[in-house]
């Protein structure tokens, strides 16, 4: 079967009437499991999702034109504090892209002073590599949670620091299978 083009799939849709819409709508939500977990994301995010971006955009001004931000012993503490601002969030997906944001934001940072901070400032660290875990974690034990955001966490993977970074990232490429195949999808 031939995959159908955006601009095609926009014709099509427009022979339709709004109740006839409607009705296709609702036929995929009861048929397909991941049509109902986007469309409830969807109307369900509203204000989760709108804080979601404000805390990311948060993070980012820790570090905003701050020339000496490397100087910082606090940076990763202060970003951590924001992804616990997140993990109230009803919608776990959300607080894990706020995790990830955080993760993939001072990666380079981590990178970079990384040694200095584990004589300096190891607290610093070990805050940060906690979240790591907790995304770890995830994809270990549900990595179906994450197949939303699987580029961003790909992202990250590359992006931080780890030693066995190809096992780490070979292993969440199995746990993405696994989920697919749980999941149907």
């Amino acid at each position: 079967m031939k995959k159908m083009k955006v601009g095609e799939l926009r014709t099509e849709l427009k022979q339709f009437d709004q109740n006839e819409l409607i009705e296709l709508i609702v036929g995929l939500y009861k048929q397909h499991a991941d049509v109902k977990v986007t469309l409830n994301r969807y109307f369900m995010e509203g204000f989760e999702g709108e804080e979601m971006v404000r805390l990311c955009k948060k993070i980012v001004k820790l570090t905003e034109g701050k020339a000496s931000y490397f100087a910082n012993f606090n940076l990763l503490r202060e970003g951590a504090a924001i992804v616990k601002e997140a993990e109230r969030f009803k919608d776990k997906l959300l607080t894990e892209r706020v995790r990830i944001f955080y993760l993939t934001h001072f990666a380079g940072y981590v990178a970079n002073v990384g040694q200095m901070l584990e004589r300096q400032a190891p607290r610093e660290l070990e805050v940060f590599f906690n979240h790591f875990e907790k995304v770890m974690e995830l994809i270990q034990q549900d990595p179906g949670l994450l197949l939303p955001i699987e580029d961003e966490v790909g992202d990250m993977l590359e992006e931080l620091p780890l030693e066995q970074k190809e096992d780490i990232i070979a292993f969440w490429e199995h746990q993405k299978e696994w989920a697919r195949q749980q999941l149907g999808i």
